[in-house]
C-alpha cells in the first residue's frame, strides 16, 4: 500500500510536470497564460495519477507502469527543451 502512495506521489509528480511543461512548450500563447494553464492542470493530474496507482493489485505493476509512461513524456520534454 505504502509502496503504490509513493509511487503515485513521485512518479505522479513528474508526470504531471512533465505533461504540464509540454503542453507549454507546444502551445503558442502568452507566459501568463501558460502559468494560469500549468495551475490549472498539474494538480488534477496528479491526482489522477494517484488514484491510478492505487488500482494495481501489485506495487512493482504500478511502479512499472508509471514509469513507462513518464519516460516518453520527459523525453518529448527534453527533446522540446533542446530545440528551443
Amino acid at each position: 500500500m505504502w509502496s503504490r502512495t509513493f509511487a503515485g506521489l513521485i512518479l505522479g509528480l513528474l508526470i504531471s510536470v512533465s505533461v504540464v511543461l509540454n503542453l507549454n512548450l507546444i502551445l503558442p500563447i502568452k507566459e501568463d497564460s501558460m502559468l494560469l494553464t500549468g495551475l490549472l492542470l498539474a494538480f488534477p493530474i496528479w491526482a489522477g495519477i494517484q488514484v491510478w496507482a492505487y488500482s494495481f493489485s501489485r506495487s512493482k505493476k504500478a511502479w512499472l507502469t508509471l514509469f513507462w509512461v513518464l519516460l516518453p513524456s520527459a523525453l518529448l520534454t527534453s527533446l522540446l527543451l533542446a530545440l528551443r
